[in-house]
């Protein structure tokens, strides 16, 4: 009979450990960031519609510009950006694929990193706020 409540106490512990492990597992991928305020993400939703529109005239200048509004949004949500493998994964990879430019105008690689720091945008601000009322992407037919 001891060893049987033994092996059930044993039985009960690996389970609570694999249950800790598995919500961990969840836990530790997904962003832990603040919402913003309601005003933030508007004012936020207008620099990158201008932003957006400025990548058509000067892509390299609008790159910079996600840059510094990235940085302003992931700073108010709470985001680590001293510690490079703590940083969110969309900032590292904006930053790579603009460095990727080389100091060449590769608008290709430009447009890579405007989609990186376009996610983190639509996650601050939701897509709904960067959509505006009246404005249309056009299509290439």
């Amino acid at each position: 009979m001891n060893q049987a409540i033994v092996i059930a106490l044993f039985v009960a512990v690996v389970i609570v450990l694999i249950a800790v492990a598995v919500v961990l597992a969840r836990t530790v991928g997904k962003s832990r960031l603040r919402a913003l305020p309601e005003e933030s993400r508007g004012r936020y939703a207008n620099s990158w519609h201008s932003i957006e529109t400025r990548f058509i005239e000067d892509p390299s200048a609008a790159v910079q510009e996600a840059d510094k509004v990235a940085v302003m949004i992931l700073s108010e949500r709470g985001a680590n950006l001293t510690d490079e493998k703590r940083m969110p994964k969309d900032l590292r990879e904006a930053r790579t694929a603009a460095s990727m430019d080389h100091g060449q105008r590769d608008t290709e690689a430009m447009r890579r990193a405007m989609v990186h720091y376009k996610e983190i945008v639509d996650d601050a601000v939701g897509t709904a706020h960067t959509r505006r009322e009246g404005y249309r992407r056009e299509m290439a037919s």
